[in-house]
């Protein structure tokens, strides 16, 4: 996983970023359509997929992660603030509803195999 530093404090946008990216390939699945994500953050994500999205719109996906060598998918909701045209896919940049990293750690696998979640 690649650390993306900003070049300056100034936002980009006209939406500011609250959280470091980190360069990441996951796999991403929305609404049956599969994609991989080029970033993710503890509050947005940044896909490539070919599900059409629209900038303002709800978005619904999981993202795949490995957890002690098992895939899990990890369910996200946010909101779509951009949409790039990226070599024939759709670039998705999504505010997410709630921090990514605390789904991902509410995940413990108590025993191989085994999965549990708290609440």
């Amino acid at each position: 996983m690649k650390y993306l530093k900003p070049r300056s404090n100034k936002a980009l946008f006209k939406y500011e970023r609250c959280a470091d990216r980190f360069a990441t390939e996951l796999p991403v699945e929305i609404d049956g359509v599969r994609g991989v994500t080029r970033n993710i953050s503890a509050t947005g994500v940044y896909f490539e997929t070919h599900a059409a999205q629209t900038p303002g719109s709800r978005v619904r996906f999981t993202v795949e992660v490995i957890v002690q060598g098992e895939k899990t998918k990890v369910p996200c909701e946010g909101e779509v603030v951009r949409v790039d045209h990226n070599r024939g896919r759709m670039g998705v940049a999504a505010k997410l509803e709630k921090s990514f990293f605390s789904d991902a750690t509410e995940i413990i696998v108590s025993q191989p195999g085994e999965r549990m979640r708290l609440h």
